[in-house]
């Protein structure tokens, strides 16, 4: 029973000690896989402020004397470095006509061939060129009014024709009632008579039946009948008054039938002389619609015709006057000095032909300051002020120098950056180059740590500390975010305020990139 309890006892130990290597260097294990970081406290220390950068010291101002016509150099009268004053004389030409004189006086010859040619096909009076040669020429206002004036005129024949045309196409009739209700009462008179011819054809045709009857009987007669001669006369003159009622009732007809005619020609009539006016009004609607817009484009020709004429005797005037200024330049021409000053720069020689617009020579005004400019971040440039006072620091020689900023202004090549201008004097010189220190005094802060440990994200600045917490097997380690600002810094360390005790240590320098509360193991 006691051996069996042995064991059993033996088995435990084995066991805890099996567990206890095992955790030793599974914790082991564990802290190698962990980033590794190094660390520094966070202390009080002092910053200086200061913004560096080197530039070349240039004069602030300089003026580039040029010509603007091809010349000969005669003389060089000053050299470099002679103080001259404004109106000394700095070059001589040579007395010759120069390309540009020659050019200047072919392109003016050309200008006026042109002129006189555009005024000979512009169909102007001579009236209208002279006032146009002496600048009384109409207004643009007064060429717009005339040629809103004559659209109207065409808007308004061209409206004509529109409505012209339309009545022509829909084929309207003019009026007829009048003429066709006399139609009506002739065609109705001649039916309403053609009773009365009948009953008159009958009337006469009766009537020489008994006449012929009568006769016949007359004639048969052997006793000498007197009734028989009074009823054949009377029978006659029956027939005689029978006749001429038929022959008059003929006749009204015909004056029935010649009343028709007469209504129906007078329709006919009317219709064709109402197409004929219609289309007379539309053949002289036409015409006047392309006599408004013959005169509107005659109109416009002559406006386009003015204003080419008025530019180019402008053009021409302004040529006399370059030809006379420089025919003027021809002979015993110098060029002087614009202002006073020292001469920096002489980029001519006696025997050279000059470039138009080409510098000659600079002159740097007398009594203006040097400068020197060079580039800094926004975050550098809200570190000084205009005023602030630099140093030089590469003065090795001891010369007396003294530099201030002069202005601070965005950097147009680079959006990011700022440029820094410093105004220079002393003993310096165009083309020195020097490296500039600007900023603030040293002062005190409770807070300074590496500015490289500092970081940033949408949220603005922070930094990363060291935070321990105990365990059964030890101390671990995690990272621990803290917000900070920045509020004074220097080429290597940074003033920041924020939730410190000033006894924290920062993450300065870590193997792989950590997040917040992420575990990690210190460097030994």
């Amino acid at each position: 029973m006691t051996n069996r309890k042995d064991k059993i006892k033996n088995i435990a130990i084995i066991f805890l000690l099996i567990m206890l290597v095992l955790t030793f260097f599974s914790n082991t294990i564990m802290n190698y896989s962990l980033v590794q970081v190094s660390t520094q406290q966070v202390r009080s220390d002092s910053i200086t402020s200061k913004v560096r950068g080197s530039g070349t010291v240039e004069a602030n101002e300089t003026y580039s004397v040029s010509i603007k016509e091809s010349r000969k150099i005669a003389t060089v009268a000053v050299k470099t470095g002679q103080e001259v004053e404004e109106g000394d004389v700095l070059f001589t030409l040579t007395d010759a006509e120069s390309e540009e004189l020659i050019a200047a006086r072919e392109e003016l010859e050309d200008a006026e061939f042109a002129y006189e040619t555009a005024v000979l096909s512009s169909g102007l009076t001579v009236a209208e060129r002279q006032a146009i040669e002496n600048g009384k020429g109409s207004s643009l206002t007064d060429k717009q009014n005339a040629l809103a004036n004559a659209q109207l005129v065409v808007n308004n024949a061209q409206a004509n024709v529109d409505a012209l045309t339309k009545q022509a196409a829909s084929g309207s009739s003019v009026d007829t009632s009048a003429e066709q209700s006399a139609l009506t009462t002739a065609q109705q008179n001649k039916i309403a008579h053609t009773a009365t011819v009948d009953a008159a054809a009958a009337a006469a045709n009766d009537a020489q039946t008994k006449m012929q009857d009568a006769k016949t009987a007359m004639e048969a007669d052997t006793t000498g009948d007197v009734t028989l001669k009074e009823k054949y006369d009377a029978a006659v003159t029956a027939y005689n008054e029978a006749s001429a009622a038929y022959i008059k009732a003929q006749q009204d007809a015909l004056n029935y039938d010649n009343a028709i005619t007469n209504a129906q020609n007078a329709i006919t009539n009317k219709v064709e002389a109402a197409g004929t006016n219609l289309t007379a009004q539309l053949e002289s609607a036409k015409t006047t619609l392309t006599n408004a817009q013959t005169d509107l484009e005659k109109l416009n020709a002559k406006f386009a015709a003015e204003i080419t004429l008025e530019g180019q005797y402008n053009d021409i005037k302004d040529l006399k006057e370059k030809v006379a200024e420089l025919q003027g330049n021809a002979v015993d021409a110098s060029i002087v000095a614009p202002i006073s000053g020292t001469v920096t720069e002489i980029y001519y020689f006696a025997g050279q032909t000059v470039t138009p617009e080409e510098t000659m020579m600079m002159i740097k005004p007398e009594n203006k300051a040097f400068t020197l400019q060079f580039s800094v971040s926004a975050t550098q440039a809200k570190k000084i002020k205009v005023g602030d006072v630099g140093e030089v620091i590469n003065n090795w020689y001891g010369d007396d120098i003294s530099v201030s900023v002069a202005s601070i202004r965005k950097d147009p090549a680079n959006k990011s950056q700022n440029v820094v201008i410093c105004e220079v004097s002393g003993n310096v010189s165009a083309g020195d180059n020097y490296t500039v220190s600007i900023g603030e005094k040293s002062s005190n802060y409770d807070f300074v740590v590496p500015t490289s440990c500092i970081r940033e994200d949408s949220n603005g600045h922070f930094i990363l500390i060291i935070e321990s917490k105990s365990t059964p097997l030890g101390n671990r380690y995690y990272a621990r975010r803290v917000d900070v600002e920045i509020i004074a810094s220097d080429d290597t360390s940074s003033a920041i305020t924020g939730a410190l005790e000033g006894y924290e240590y920062v993450i300065t320098t870590t193997t792989k990139p950590i997040a917040e509360n992420e575990q990690v193991r210190l460097a030994e």
